[in-house]
């Protein structure tokens, strides 16, 4: 049977797609193929999925071969090649996931950096204002007070811990977003807006 495998007639009824034909071919090279395969990429799906790849294009695809004792090589030569393919492909997929990655690291740090200064911005914005106007503010956007519940805390009235906010926030604009030296991104941008005016 073995010799019978290189015979001009088995690779006839493989161009001619003799289902009989096939069947031997495949019954007696798989176990080699899927072994050689396996060898390549260490998985058993994979490399299942290799030769029956290689099998396929046997059976649909146009193919020469000059002498049927070529028929072997043929086929070594296929899952060989499939496999390194799979593993470049691989290696290609690895190193993308890992770019993105390291682009996400990058990005969450210079997020976090920019969160930071943003944070040391505010602070020192906020240690430069006149002493009342930075004790109405903090206890406004630091500590969360009404300004009826500022007025009642410092004993003074709600108009007039209202002017302070409008004075302070002024100044924190102008210091903050307005300064052409230290420009915010458009995310600090929008986080410093809301911060600011939105409570």
């Amino acid at each position: 049977m073995i010799n019978g495998l290189y015979s001009d007639e088995i690779l006839k009824g493989l161009q001619v797609r003799d289902r009989g034909v096939f069947a031997i071919v495949y019954e007696h090279f798989y176990p080699v193929l899927f072994a050689t395969a396996h060898k390549y990429v260490s998985d058993k799906v994979q490399a299942e999925e290799i030769v029956q790849d290689v099998f396929l294009h046997l059976w649909e695809k146009e193919w020469t071969l000059e002498h049927a004792t070529a028929l072997k090589s043929y086929l070594y030569r296929a899952v060989i090649n499939r496999a390194i393919n799979h593993l470049q492909r691989n290696r290609l997929l690895r190193k993308h996931h890992s770019a993105i990655q390291h682009l996400q690291e990058e990005s969450y740090l210079c997020t976090f950096i920019e969160e930071q200064e943003l944070r040391e911005r505010i602070h020192q914005a906020v240690s430069r204002l006149p002493e009342k106007c930075q004790q109405i503010f903090k206890l406004s956007r630091f500590e969360g007070l009404k300004n009826n519940e500022i007025a009642h805390q410092l004993n003074l009235s709600v108009k007039t811990v209202e002017n302070q906010m409008t004075i302070a926030l002024k100044q924190l604009k102008a210091a903050l977003l307005d300064d052409p030296e230290r420009p915010v991104s458009a995310i600090s941008r929008m986080q410093l807006l809301w911060w600011l005016f939105a409570i």
